[in-house]
């Protein structure tokens, strides 16, 4: 129940982030538009709990639009709250060793999220 109640607090904090983005740039939002679309889709895949196409919309995004800066700084954050809740899904799963590492991997991932949320909100 905490973890789940971590991630839908890390899932509200990004998609402010992304809103704030949005507005900061409206100017440039043309180049943006079909990138934020792609996160769009990452994000419905990341509800239904699919990581790896979440993951692979992602990673294609940063592939087709490099100069989607604006984007490409959301659609890291996005991917920081993938990797955290794939982290929390194997582990309620693991065992022993395997449980560890994935313990290990989920708490990276919790900090790695908080921090790049901190230069978020600092850039801004």
């Amino acid at each position: 129940m905490k973890r789940t109640a971590f991630f839908v607090i890390c899932f509200i904090l990004v998609s402010i982030s992304v809103s704030v983005v949005l507005v900061a740039c409206q100017g440039r939002q043309d180049d943006n538009a079909p990138a934020f679309a792609m996160i769009a889709q990452s994000r419905m895949h990341l509800a239904a709990q699919d990581y790896e196409a979440a993951r692979n919309s992602i990673l294609g995004m940063r592939k087709k639009y490099p100069a989607a800066i604006q984007a490409r700084a959301a659609g890291l954050l996005l991917l920081d709250s993938i990797e955290l809740a794939a982290a929390r899904d194997s582990l309620d799963n693991a065992e022993g060793a395997e449980r560890e590492r994935l313990s290990l991997k989920y708490r990276f991932f919790e900090r790695k999220l908080q921090e790049d949320l901190k230069k978020e909100i600092l850039r801004q």
